[in-house]
C-alpha cells in the first residue's frame, strides 16, 4: 500500500503583499487619505513658488540670479522665524484660527507680488513666508494623532515619500506655467493654489489632539514643555540632513554645468528623488526603527563618493544611492519628535523641527556654492558628506550619553 503524498506547504504571502500591507493599513485609517490629499494640495504650490520667483526676477524684473536667490532667502528667513510661533498658535488657539491670517496673507501677497518692483517683492516674500500655511507640520501633527503608535513610522515614511512627489511636480509645474503664459500668471496661480490649500485645510480641520484620557494615563506631564532631549536631537539631525541635501542639489547642477552636461540636470535630480522614494518606502516597513543619527551618518557617507564621479550616468547612479537615505532621515526625525514630546506642545515641537530643516536647507546651497567656487565643483560633495558623518556621529554620542534610543512601537 503506497503512502499518501506529502501535503504541499501552505503558500507564503508574496513579498510585495507583505511590503504593501503596512501602507494599506495606514491608508485605511479614517481621514489619512483626505489629509494627505489636502497636504499635497498645499505642498505643490509651496515648491512651485521658488522657481516661479526666480524666473520672475530674472525675466520680468531683469535682474540677476543673485537677486533672485535673495528673494528666496528672505522668504526662507520668514518661514524659519515664524514656524515655532505658528506651532504655538496652533497648540493654543487651534488650527482654524491659525489659518485665517495665512489665507489673508497669501491672497494679498501673491496678488500684489507680480506688480511691485524688486524692493516690494522682497517685502511680500518675507510676509508670505512668515504667514505661509503650516501644511507640512499640521499634516505630521495630525498623523501622530490619528494613526496608531505602531503604524506611525509607516505613516511618516509615506508622508515623506509624498513630499518627494510634490517636490518633483511643483518646480516642473511652476516652470511650465511661467513659460506657457507668463511669470505674472504663474505667481497668481501659486497664490490661488496656496489659498485654496489653506481653505481646504480649514474646512478639513484635522484632529491635532487625541481624545481625553484618564488622569493616570495622561502620559508625560505638560510641565516638561517642548524642549526635550528627543526634540533637540531630532532638530540636530534634521538640520544636518537638510544641509547635506540642499548642498547636494546645488552641487549636482554645478558639476553637470562644469562638464557641459547641464541638459541632464533634470534627469539626474529625478533619479535622486526616485532613490529617496524607494528608501522611504523601505524604511516604512522595516521591523525596527533606524535611529535618525545613523541615517544622517549613512546619508553623509553615501554623499561623499559623489566627489569622485563624473558624467551624467555615474552621477545619477551615485545620487540614487545617496537618495535612499533622504526620505528615511526626515521621517525618522519627525517620528522622534512625535514620540518625544507631549501632544499638548507637539505643534510647537513640529514648528521648531520645521525651523531646523529650513535653516539647514537655507545654509546648504550657499555653502556648496562657496566651496565649489573656491575648490572645484566636486568638492562640495566631499565637504558636506564628511560634515554629515561627523554631525550624525556626534548626535549618536549625545544620544548614547543620555540613553536615548528610538524604541517606538
Amino acid at each position: 500500500m503506497s503512502s499518501a503524498p506529502p501535503r504541499p506547504a501552505p503558500p507564503r504571502a508574496p513579498r510585495l503583499a507583505r511590503a504593501v500591507g503596512p501602507y494599506r493599513d495606514v491608508l485605511a485609517v479614517r481621514g489619512v487619505v483626505v489629509l494627505e490629499l489636502v497636504g499635497s494640495l498645499g505642498r505643490v504650490p509651496a515648491f512651485m513658488a521658488g522657481i516661479v520667483c526666480v524666473l520672475h526676477v530674472v525675466q520680468h524684473l531683469d535682474r540677476g540670479y543673485g537677486a533672485a536667490g535673495l528673494v528666496g532667502a528672505v522668504a526662507t528667513v520668514g518661514t524659519a522665524v515664524s514656524s515655532p510661533w505658528r506651532g504655538w498658535v496652533v497648540d493654543r488657539y487651534g488650527l482654524r484660527r491659525a489659518l485665517v491670517p495665512s489665507i489673508a496673507a497669501q491672497a494679498v501677497c501673491w496678488s500684489v507680488a507680480p506688480f511691485v518692483p524688486y524692493a516690494g517683492l522682497l517685502v511680500t516674500a518675507f510676509v508670505a513666508g512668515t504667514l505661509g500655511p503650516p501644511v507640512f507640520t499640521v499634516v505630521r501633527q495630525s498623523l501622530a494623532v490619528v494613526v496608531p503608535a505602531e503604524r506611525r513610522r509607516t505613516a511618516f515614511s509615506l508622508d515623506a515619500v509624498l513630499v518627494e512627489f510634490s517636490y518633483m511636480v511643483g518646480p516642473a509645474a511652476g516652470t511650465a506655467v511661467a513659460l506657457a503664459w507668463s511669470t505674472t500668471a504663474a505667481m497668481l496661480v501659486v497664490g490661488a493654489a496656496q489659498c485654496l490649500a489653506a481653505i481646504a485645510m480649514f474646512v478639513l480641520d484635522p484632529p491635532l489632539r487625541s481624545e481625553p484620557v484618564a488622569p493616570g494615563e495622561a502620559g508625560p506631564p505638560v510641565r516638561h514643555g517642548v524642549w526635550t532631549t528627543a526634540l533637540l536631537l531630532a532638530m540636530a539631525c534634521a538640520f544636518a540632513a537638510d544641509l547635506v541635501l540642499s548642498a547636494t542639489d546645488l552641487a549636482v547642477v554645478a558639476q553637470l554645468r562644469e562638464e557641459g552636461q547641464v541638459r541632464w540636470t533634470g534627469l539626474v535630480l529625478a533619479v535622486w528623488a526616485a532613490g529617496s522614494v524607494v528608501g522611504g518606502l523601505v524604511h516604512g516597513v522595516l521591523p525596527r526603527p533606524v535611529p535618525p543619527w545613523l541615517l544622517v551618518v549613512l546619508l553623509g557617507a553615501a554623499t561623499t563618493p559623489l566627489a569622485l564621479l563624473h558624467g551624467p550616468l555615474a552621477l545619477a547612479l551615485g545620487t540614487f544611492v545617496a537618495g535612499l537615505f533622504c526620505a528615511p532621515v526626515i521621517s525618522a526625525t519627525v517620528d522622534l519628535v512625535a514620540h518625544g514630546v507631549h501632544e499638548s506642545v507637539r505643534g510647537r515641537a513640529m514648528g521648531w523641527h520645521a525651523a531646523a530643516t529650513t535653516v539647514g536647507a537655507a545654509l546648504g546651497a550657499p555653502l556648496a556654492g562657496a566651496v565649489s567656487d573656491a575648490a572645484g565643483t566636486g568638492t562640495p560633495f566631499l565637504v558636506v558628506g564628511v560634515a554629515g558623518v561627523v554631525a550624525g556621529a556626534a548626535t549618536a554620542v549625545v544620544a548614547a550619553r543620555v540613553h536615548l534610543r528610538p524604541r517606538f512601537p
